[in-house]
């Protein structure tokens, strides 16, 4: 394949692994626990190098993937206490491993190249460069590699303990009776999230990541809230923003990071939106419809109790006079009330309706 089938190949992979990981954080309530490790991975990765000075060593991999345990465990043990919440624990504990890192790297690593462009932006665009041959056979970009590998782990492992993470994570204190161990399932997973963002890291860099572990789930917890459909929805509209913002940064010519989180951010706000089911459009619709409905029945109510000829309009009403004339005339139009005169009357319908409305809001209490 082309460098540019790689490198797309390289984003898709990697949105859909963090999308994965970003699902079942953003339903379990702990979505800043991306932006969390983005920032405790920093001191593991330079005490790593400190040691072994090898940009390759996989030991950079495993001490980045132990600090984001040792962060998750920290603020986890604040919580213990009681006297912080979740989040002010996590932000005390990754701010604090930030500024360890920083320390370390400014009194240590002085001559070394830990710049802050690939770390907020990562390599994406010259990740296809760097191949993986052995014995002389190109197997493909290394990034490709490292980031299918990680995928095929966390789809085993959701496959393998799906119905046991869905109890350990929805409902632990059953879990905990069916001798479960929700925190030993939570652990596992969380181990995977913080190998998943280390290993994209490099790749995506940490804007990139933040973005597809919440972006892409958070749209597609609008759309469903079945477990396996959020799951499969997500990695979908993942894997979608990549390819929209992929090609993007072709057009535009700039480096494909950006234009990838923006695509999950526009995705997102499209789904807000549009979303069938929860979408702002329909949830307005339906909010007006039934402010509607009850400024119709207030009406009904009204001219039934024949208490038009008290007042120009239905007691405790507000609003401005246009708002009650639109009533009054889709009433009309719907024969629902009759005009008699000067007095206005209900017809049989109208009277049907304001009947099964009150019946209606009578069991609604």
């Amino acid at each position: 394949m082309s460098l540019e089938l790689w490198t797309l190949a390289i984003a898709v992979v990697t949105a859909i692994s963090c999308s994965l990981c970003g699902s079942l954080l953003v339903v379990n309530r702990q979505a800043m626990v991306s932006e969390g490790l983005n920032h405790a991975l920093l001191p593991g990765l330079a005490f790593a190098f400190w040691i072994w000075r090898d940009y390759n060593s996989p030991w950079l991999l495993i001490a980045a993937a132990a600090s984001g345990l040792v962060m998750i465990w920290l603020s986890e043990a604040f919580q213990r206490t009681k006297l912080l919440d979740a989040d002010a624990s996590l932000g005390i504990v990754f701010a604090g491993m930030f500024s360890l890192g920083v320390l370390f790297v400014s009194n240590f690593l002085k001559q070394t190249h830990f710049h802050q462009d690939c770390i907020i932006e990562g390599n994406l665009a010259i990740a296809s460069l760097d191949r993986l041959k052995i014995g002389g056979w190109d197997l493909g970009p290394k990034s490709w590699i490292v980031m299918l590998s990680i995928f095929t782990v966390q789809l085993l492992f959701v496959i393998v303990c799906y119905k046991e993470l869905k109890a350990a994570l929805f409902d632990p204190e059953l879990a905990s009776r069916f001798g479960l161990q929700p925190k030993l399932f939570q652990l596992f997973w969380l181990s995977i999230v913080s190998l998943t963002t280390v290993a994209a890291f490099n790749v995506a860099g940490s804007i990139l990541i933040v973005a597809l572990m919440i972006a892409p789930p958070a749209a597609a917890y609008l759309v469903t809230t079945r477990l396996h459909s959020l799951l499969f929805v997500s990695a979908l509209i993942g894997a979608a923003s990549a390819f929209i913002g992929f090609y993007a940064s072709l057009s535009l010519d700039v480096a494909p990071t950006a234009p990838i989180a923006s695509s999950a951010g526009v995705v997102f706000l499209l789904i807000l939106f549009l979303s069938p089911q929860n979408g702002f459009i329909v949830t307005q619709w339906g909010h007006w419809r039934r402010n509607r409905e009850t400024l119709e029945c207030l009406v009904l109510q009204w001219i039934q109790d024949g208490l038009q000829e008290r007042s120009t309009f239905p007691p405790r009403a507000s609003g401005p006079f246009t708002k009650w004339r639109y009533i009054l005339n889709r009433l009309k139009r719907q024969t629902l009330i009759d005009q008699s005169g000067d007095q206005l009357v209900l017809t049989p319908a109208g009277q049907e309706k304001l009947t099964a409305k009150l019946a209606e809001f009578s069991c609604m209490e």
